[in-house]
């Protein structure tokens, strides 16, 4: 469901200019990648490489393909390091791609990031005969903010024709509140751009990264299910981690972001396809940061933006010829981390309804 508004208090560092003393590591200066994986391949789409990375057996070739894609978590890091579980899980069915947009993972930076630039990236990368067949079928699972490229995306008639249909995990939710919510502070990296970049190139955001790298893995350690412990490629998490440590990378999240309205105002105005089968799985991640929060301010506007996201993702459904929307008890927001059994349901329920349609 989009960015978290409490990565505010973090960022404040960079504004207010806090020089952090910490012994800067040669892999945060490096702009170097570690050597990319096995199942993966760099393929050029309009003069850069998109990274994709592929997982399942040849004799899964009857299902449709199945498409997945990234958005952020609190500290903005969105990549397919988050399918790094749900995918080794999704591929003992169905043959997977895990897509990074320009600037995550091995996708090559450009200049101007953007989920819009993602949706025109996909649409050539789904149209080319060396990746996909040109009749090829596929199912699209978008966690976060990934819905926005999906949005604009499915306007293309050959992309919507061939998608047998769609799953949402906690998608952004696109309701004139939501948005301001969301980009209040990236309206300010907008602005003060320069001195963001200067101050990150400087080497004196490195510390702060290596503290959430180290929490997040902390984190992902503490919440995977024993039965799922065997499904985790830590090998493709930890090399993705030493990209995210780059100073490149974080000055490239930080321009994605810094246009982020831009791309929630264009998904908004897109809308999405009512004729499409939807599954929306809706965690209640929200509660856990209203729980921590005490300025009344803030916990009002996520109490709000919560409610408009049930509300919307419940019409969405109602609005499909074949939707469904879930919700997850839970308040952790990786689910593709902790439940990749309710993903594959979902995935089950849309084939299922387009299977009734043809």
């Amino acid at each position: 469901m989009g960015l978290f508004s409490q990565h505010k208090k973090y960022i404040a560092f960079i504004w207010l200019g806090i020089v952090i003393s910490f012994a800067t590591t040669a892999s945060n200066a490096s702009s170097e990648l570690p050597a990319i994986p096995l199942q993966s391949h760099l393929i050029k789409v309009s003069g850069h490489n998109i990274h994709v990375h592929q997982k399942g057996k040849k004799s899964h070739k009857e299902q449709p393909l199945l498409i997945l894609l990234s958005g952020p978590t609190d500290n903005w890091h969105s990549d397919s390091a988050w399918w790094a579980l749900a995918q080794s899980v999704l591929a003992e069915r169905y043959q997977t791609l895990s897509i990074d947009r320009a600037g995550q993972g091995w996708s090559q930076k450009i200049d101007h990031p953007s989920y819009r630039q993602f949706a025109q990236d996909l649409k050539v990368l789904l149209a080319q005969g060396s990746l996909l067949e040109p009749s090829e079928e596929f199912v699209f699972v978008a966690f976060a903010s990934s819905n926005l490229s999906l949005n604009l995306l499915l306007a293309d008639p050959s992309i919507k024709s061939r998608t047998r249909g769609v799953v949402l995990i906690d998608p952004d939710v696109l309701t004139p509140h939501s948005i301001e919510h969301y980009t209040g502070e990236t309206e300010g990296y907008k602005q003060g751009w320069q001195g963001l970049e200067d101050y990150i190139r400087a080497g004196k955001y490195d510390a702060r990264i290596e503290e959430k790298l180290a929490a997040e893995r902390q984190h992902l350690e503490s919440l995977i299910p024993q039965e799922h412990a065997g499904h985790m490629d830590w090998d493709y998490y930890d090399a993705i981690t030493m990209i995210r440590r780059t100073r490149d990378y974080q000055v490239h999240k930080f321009l994605e972001a810094s246009v982020y309205k831009e791309d929630l105002e264009a998904a908004k105005k897109q809308g999405f396809p009512t004729e499409m089968p939807l599954v929306v799985l809706d965690t209640d991640f929200e509660s856990a940061y209203l729980e921590k929060l005490e300025d009344e301010k803030i916990k009002a506007s996520i109490a709000q933006w919560r409610q408009e996201g049930i509300e919307s993702f419940f019409e969405m459904a109602q609005k499909s010829s074949c939707g469904a929307y879930w919700p997850v008890n839970t308040q952790e927001h990786l689910l593709m981390m902790t439940q990749p059994e309710m993903i594959e349901q979902a995935v089950e329920k849309v084939l299922a309804c387009s299977k009734g349609k043809s």
